[in-house]
């Protein structure tokens, strides 16, 4: 095994703001290639600081000035992240250190981000900014406090507790498909508070509790704390429906 010890400047996650030192580590081969500026590592690649460890198949790491800093890493193959704010899987990972933006992309594996109380899960792409500490997700999946938001598009808000991040906010675009138990509600648009338990979903909602009742409108207010359920009509002429079962089972 080859190893290779710098000073660097990288910051990932939770990492705070001073000069870490990076162990980089390959099974199969470490170049540091002076003129262009880079290390390419190869076969069980990490970078490893007391703050994260970054394993890969693949770790190429561009670096400037003389003091080495470190202000792009790539990541490729069986990619995983390690922090005291969450964890990562993806095939692709591509860190703009100067940017603190984060690239997650899929290419035969889901990518999947857990935090200390959700996961996102996609096929497509999450990107992470880590200095404002959201991050946005294409065509996924978001599962927290046992709730399901399926979107085109989501955005989570974090706030960091206690040195772990948890999430503040939910905004999310197309396609809405929001699980909670036996209840699903569908839409264009939804926002979710987990602060309060309120999640507003707006455009061609529908409401479905099992096969207990089926409700559409143009608004959900919906208090996931406490079930109830507010359905709006679209506009002043435009009705809310709904379709209630009165079946019931029998007892022998």
């Amino acid at each position: 095994m080859l190893k290779l010890f710098l000073i660097a400047f990288l910051f990932i996650g939770s990492i705070p703001s001073y000069a870490e030192n990076i162990e980089l580590f390959a099974d199969d081969g470490l170049e540091w290639n002076q003129k262009d500026n880079k290390i390419i590592m190869h076969k069980n690649a990490t970078a490893k600081t007391p703050s994260y460890e970054l394993k890969a198949d693949n770790i190429e790491a561009l670096y400037k000035g003389n003091n080495k800093k470190i202000y792009k890493i790539y990541a490729n193959d069986n990619v995983k992240i390690k922090s005291a704010t969450e964890n990562i899987f993806t095939d692709k990972m591509i860190y703009d250190i100067d940017a603190e933006r984060i690239d997650l992309l899929s290419n035969t594996n889901p990518t999947v981000m857990k935090s200390s109380d959700s996961k996102i899960t996609t096929k497509d792409k999450i990107i992470y900014f880590k200095d404002k500490n959201y991050a946005t997700a294409d065509n996924a999946e978001i599962t927290h406090s046992g709730r399901q938001i399926f979107s085109d598009y989501i955005r989570i808000t974090f706030e960091n507790k206690n040195g772990k991040n948890q999430v503040k906010y939910i905004h999310a675009d197309g396609n809405i498909k929001l699980i909670d138990g036996t209840e699903e509600l569908y839409g264009d648009r939804a926002e979710y508070n987990p602060q309060n338990g309120f999640a507003t979903i707006d455009g061609n909602v529908h409401f479905k509790k099992g096969t207990e009742a089926n409700l559409s409108g143009g608004k959900i207010v919906y208090n996931m704390n406490t079930g109830i359920a507010k359905i709006l009509p679209k506009d002043k002429d435009s009705k809310v429906s709904g379709v209630f079962s009165t079946q019931t089972t029998s007892k022998k």
